[in-house]
């Protein structure tokens, strides 16, 4: 399995509770399936272009679609994917999506109705030959769940989702400043990893923070 970081996610805050915010897709190529981890929002839809242009890839390649989670800044995108089946933990079901608000409402049925094949993950879960292993994270959603890849260029990724959300979380984790469950599982897993990827910021070079 071949890893590219399309780009790297963000999060900017303005006057008035303003956020924009856009996850870090992550695209993976594995023998003849094209896969994408949280492909972004509205916001990400110039540089998924401009990447997919400059790779030759066409919107009906991706084959497959990992989500840590539904929310709008992580998912949104996936309704742009024509012929990609979703990867979603099952408690994404259980969300009163009909009830967020005038808008949003509309926005998450919009991306529910989109989706014409889904595959619950759940812990412990190997994906696409052993190369992904699926990790239950319910700290920042229900159905939150983080991935740890084998990649044949990047070695092994973990890719957060929004457990933690960019480097200065990250920091604050493996200086024990926090002791929750986030803490321990990323002080566990990350030493075994050659990198970490937020996904809304860049990475991390894992042996850069992790001694012996």
């Amino acid at each position: 399995m071949f890893a590219e970081i399309i780009n790297f996610g963000g999060s900017i805050r303005v006057p008035k509770n303003v956020e924009i915010a856009y996850s870090t897709p992550l695209l993976l190529r594995d023998t003849n399936r094209l896969i994408l981890v949280d492909p972004g929002d509205y916001v990400s839809f110039n540089f998924l272009e401009e990447e997919f242009e400059k790779r030759g890839i066409a919107l009906e390649d991706v084959t497959d679609i990992l989500l840590t989670h539904l929310h709008l800044d992580h998912a949104y995108a996936t309704k742009i994917f024509p012929n990609a089946t979703i990867y979603i933990h099952s408690a994404y079901k259980n969300k009163p999506y009909n009830k967020f608000g005038l808008i949003k409402s509309k926005l998450y049925l919009e991306i529910l109705g989109s989706w014409k094949n889904i595959v619950e993950i759940d812990a412990g879960m190997k994906l696409f030959n052993d190369s992904i292993t699926v990790f239950h994270t319910p700290w920042h959603a229900k159905e939150h769940c983080s991935f740890l890849i084998e990649s044949e260029n990047m070695g092994k990724i973990l890719y957060t989702g929004d457990i933690v959300m960019n480097r200065v979380e990250f920091y604050d984790i493996i200086r024990w400043l926090r002791k929750d469950d986030c803490a321990r599982f990323i002080n566990t897993i990350g030493k075994k990893c050659d990198y970490i990827v937020f996904t809304h910021d860049e990475y991390v070079k894992s042996s850069d923070y992790f001694r012996g």
